[in-house]
């Protein structure tokens, strides 16, 4: 299934990038790009961690999206898996049944919330995905709303989850910076968007037509579309009016950003 989505993204990536739009003229501090879990990839860095946000944040990134767990213990550590078979090959470490420092002596790579925030935080704009509900971990809310405490909710960071009702936990933090994200069930998560209040939706540009759009911007929501891995099919995006720009290819792209000269804003 996965090889199949980034197939079926990288084909979607050339048609777009021969598109209407795809020429638009635009400046590099124009555009809004997000790093999806930092600056990784085939002789990159690894995916969440420290070296892969400091990446971003020397190339000049706008944003990056990070995933975040709780451990057995509660503390917030930056992880997209439950586990760390995929990235470390370590399928015997969960991380919410590991305590952080259990974790941090097997595994130090996997950073905590709060040195990503210290490396971070103010540098590039963070979109914190949270993996798991308040509802089963009641904890979760509480400690991330703590870690961020001293930044400005929308004008620093983001939360973000494929699933809404994680969001709801968060009761501190305005409605506004949610961001609702959908994965291939765009018209479920639109409307659950719409009926919660959160004030953005992020997924694949496959999933966001005009009419949809064109909903989106009628109700005031902010949009993010991804997985961009060219300059034209960025272009393309930036034409057609999406806010945040996200990307697995993030050195490319805020490579070929960096070299434009700051002329025009995006049209």
């Amino acid at each position: 299934m996965a090889r199949l989505t980034t197939w079926t993204n990288h084909a979607a990536n050339l048609l777009w990038a021969l598109a209407p739009g795809s020429g638009t003229e635009l400046g590099g501090g124009a555009v809004k790009l997000v790093a999806h879990r930092g600056a990784h990839g085939p002789g990159g860095e690894v995916e969440n961690t420290l070296p892969a946000i400091q990446r971003c944040v020397a190339l000049g990134v706008w944003g990056v999206e990070l995933d975040i767990r709780l451990t057995a213990d509660g503390e917030a550590v930056i992880h997209h898996d439950a586990d760390a078979g995929r990235l470390w090959g370590r399928p015997d470490i969960v991380i919410e049944e590991t305590t952080f420092a259990s974790l941090r002596r097997e595994l130090p790579e996997i950073p905590h919330l709060e040195e990503v925030l210290a490396l971070a935080a103010g540098k590039v704009h963070l979109m914190l995905e949270i993996k798991e509900s308040w509802r089963e971990r009641p904890a979760v809310p509480a400690r991330v709303s703590r870690a961020l405490a001293n930044l400005e909710p929308g004008e620093d960071y983001h939360l973000l989850s494929l699933v809404p009702d994680h969001l709801e936990g968060f009761a501190d933090i305005p409605r506004a910076a949610f961001v609702d994200v959908a994965w291939m069930n765009a018209t479920e998560i639109i409307r659950a968007n719409l009926a919660l209040g959160h004030g953005a939706v992020a997924g694949s540009f496959l999933l966001f037509g005009r009419r949809r759009l064109q909903q989106l911007r009628d109700a005031g929501r902010q949009v993010g579309t991804g997985f961009l891995e060219n300059p034209r099919a960025l272009r393309r995006e930036v034409w057609r009016g999406a806010d945040w720009l996200f990307t697995d290819r993030v050195v490319t792209l805020q490579s070929y950003l960096n070299g434009l000269e700051p002329c025009r804003e995006a049209r």
